[in-house]
């Protein structure tokens, strides 16, 4: 169902311009790459980033879309930190959700599985970057479809299960979204129609 595109399709000299780098890990540079270009080429405004961590992302994010967007970021509270491995307390980091994010941006603490979506009314955009197993990111998107979301961006969309879960949720949504996979990294995201 994904539409395979290449690194270069997204990324370009012209979109890339200003993107804050993101080393982390082998491999997040292109990751991040591509959701900074998306970003800027699909311009929303209202924007809801589904697994904060550190705030790594959510800077980038922020950079990305400029001063005059509204980014919310969620993650789980402290309390129910023990049910991610994505949480940085079990990543022996601490509480320490969204403090590498020092751009204006709004924490929401709460289980993206019980989290009233309704509560923000609309976004432009998503980015799902939280749990690496089949029902967090099939649930996160058909959430983030309920939000009229016009661009949805995927992280990890590699893992098998992640994958699966996102082919699953749009098979309904064919006639609303195209979806495409970008190839050596590991990023999916929909685009509504």
């Amino acid at each position: 169902m994904m539409i395979n595109q290449e690194f270069s399709d997204i990324v370009n000299d012209e979109l890339a311009h200003g993107a804050i780098l993101n080393e982390e890990y082998v491999g997040f540079r292109e990751d991040y790459l591509v959701l900074h270009c998306l970003l800027r080429k699909y311009r929303p405004i209202k924007f809801l980033e589904i697994g904060t961590n550190m705030g790594t992302g959510t800077k980038i994010i922020k950079n990305a879309l400029g001063p005059d967007s509204v980014v919310y970021s969620l993650d789980l509270p402290t309390e129910l930190a023990h049910i991610s491995l994505q949480h940085p307390i079990n990543e022996g980091k601490g509480d320490s959700v969204g403090h590498r994010c020092d751009l204006p941006f709004i924490q929401l603490r709460a289980d993206s599985m019980e989290f009233d979506y309704s509560s923000l009314e609309y976004v432009d955009g998503c980015f799902i970057d939280g749990e690496h197993d089949y029902e967090h990111p099939f649930h996160e998107a058909k959430e983030a479809i309920k939000l009229s979301a016009e661009i949805i961006v995927f992280h990890d969309a590699d893992i098998e299960v992640v994958g699966q879960a996102i082919n699953d949720c749009f098979d309904k949504h064919q006639d609303t979204y195209d979806v495409y996979r970008v190839l050596n990294t590991r990023i999916a995201y929909a685009i509504a129609k």
